[in-house]
């Protein structure tokens, strides 16, 4: 009987130490929390505040394939990058830096490795600028004929984007 007690009495002991020297683990588990998240008829599964509910870290599935498509990172609750997945393919991804009201400013990485085009939005969330990286510089975008395209030297030239991820010109039209 006293064997009992006295292996009572250590697994007790043995318990409440875990139990002390896990508290830092169990505060992690108190601040975090798994949770589903759905927009624009698309799933995905994300790290949030336990107490705010604002998301950290969300995984997209926006083919329905049940694999991520795109994983979304936040700060304080806003999104401010993205990786854009595909099978076979150099990952993309944009960074977003937001400013006041509405507005933002999302740089574009589409496969090159270094970012390729910004895209501005107004206060009101209105776009506003289109920006590419062309031969060492910053240039805006200009519509013209249902197309994108940018001029140098007075000549409007039609923008493509090569397989590299990069921005690349035609012909010249006048």
């Amino acid at each position: 009987m006293l064997a009992v007690g006295l292996l009572l009495l250590a697994n007790l002991g043995w318990m409440i130490c875990n139990w002390k020297r896990n508290g830092e683990l169990r505060a992690g588990a108190e601040q975090f929390k798994f949770g589903r998240f759905r927009t624009n008829d698309v799933e995905g599964i994300g790290i949030e505040e336990a107490k705010t509910v604002r998301p950290l870290w969300i995984e997209w599935d926006f083919d329905h394939r049940g694999k991520a498509d795109v994983i979304s990172y936040y700060f304080h609750g806003t999104n401010v990058l993205n990786l854009h997945l595909k099978e076979g393919q150099p990952p993309r991804y944009d960074v977003i830096f937001h400013g006041p009201g509405r507005s933002e400013v999302w740089w574009w990485d589409r496969g090159s490795g270094s970012f390729t085009e910004r895209i501005s939005y107004d206060t009101n969330g209105n776009r506003s600028g289109f920006e590419v990286w062309y031969d060492g510089a910053w240039r805006p975008v200009d519509r013209l004929n249902k197309k994108n395209g940018i001029v140098i030297n007075g000549q409007w030239f039609h923008l493509k984007l090569n397989t590299n991820g990069a921005w690349t010109i035609e012909d010249a039209t006048k």
